[in-house]
């Protein structure tokens, strides 16, 4: 938007907002995006003053208002859809079989998110668990290997011949985020061919994954704040976003068992 010059704090004013604003829409951007976009800025321009880098009389963000987001609704998957994708049958090392088992993976570490697990490295597996921290809000999670998992990761150690456990190594660097974002797409794309190559009719990407171990995990019983803890979250409020539409099913499913007793 800037023409690739930095933007001084002073620059920002409820006019060069405004301007970013009509510059992403013109780009076909939602509110979401947008927002997502805005929201990083303010957050700086907040930190800039908390931290006496920024003396100002007119604080911009009090004068524009953010485009509100909405909840883009996620749908996760059935146990029953999961089994079918677990159980596709891929020549051994083609890219597919790949993507298999990175998503099995992420799903048997509690819903992993992509970018955790291209970050593994050897030393994050020690004995029957394997530790590491999640780059959103950098807690410590500890995940006990159950036998699918550390079959899976037993390929892998004895594969590779670096510190990373994948091949998809990231080392989470600025410098190196355009790889990142490459392989994620990557891997969007091939979790769309096994949601078609398992007959199911439905979006299938990285974050479907962690959505699923959620809603699964509240199906089986599992209360809201633990299935939080598993998922690493800060807040159990955003747990509680992951599971609206688990909530909206159920409460569906007793709304036809009362409807049915008249």
């Amino acid at each position: 938007f800037n023409d690739g010059q930095d933007i001084l704090l002073y620059n920002i004013t409820v006019t060069f907002l405004k301007d970013f604003e009509a510059f992403q829409r013109a780009k076909g951007n939602s509110n979401n995006t947008i927002g997502i976009y805005l929201g990083a800025v303010r957050s700086l321009y907040s930190s800039a003053i908390n931290e006496d880098r920024l003396a100002i009389d007119k604080n911009p963000f009090q004068h524009y208002k953010i485009p509100k987001t909405s909840r883009t609704r996620k749908r996760a998957l059935s146990q029953e859809n999961l089994s079918k994708l677990a159980n596709l049958n891929y020549k051994k090392e083609s890219t597919l079989w790949h993507a298999q088992n990175y998503m099995l993976i992420m799903f048997y570490c509690r819903g992993m998110n992509f970018v955790d697990l291209v970050k593994l490295k050897v030393h994050n597996i020690v004995g029957d668990r394997l530790y590491y921290g999640r780059s959103k809000t950098g807690d410590q999670l500890s995940i006990k290997l159950n036998k699918k998992l550390h079959e899976i990761l037993s390929y892998y150690l004895n594969l590779t011949k670096t510190d990373y456990l994948l091949p998809t190594n990231y080392d989470g660097s600025t410098e190196h985020y355009q790889k990142y974002k490459s392989q994620r797409r990557r891997m969007n794309e091939r979790l769309k061919q096994m949601a078609i190559d398992a007959g199911l009719d439905a979006v299938f990407t990285t974050y479907t994954i962690r959505h699923s171990w959620a809603t699964l995990a509240k199906y089986s019983g599992i209360s809201t704040t633990l299935i939080s803890e598993g998922l690493g979250h800060s807040s159990v409020k955003t747990t509680e976003i992951y599971l609206k539409d688990f909530e909206n099913v159920v409460l569906d499913e007793v709304s036809d068992k009362v409807a049915s007793l008249i």
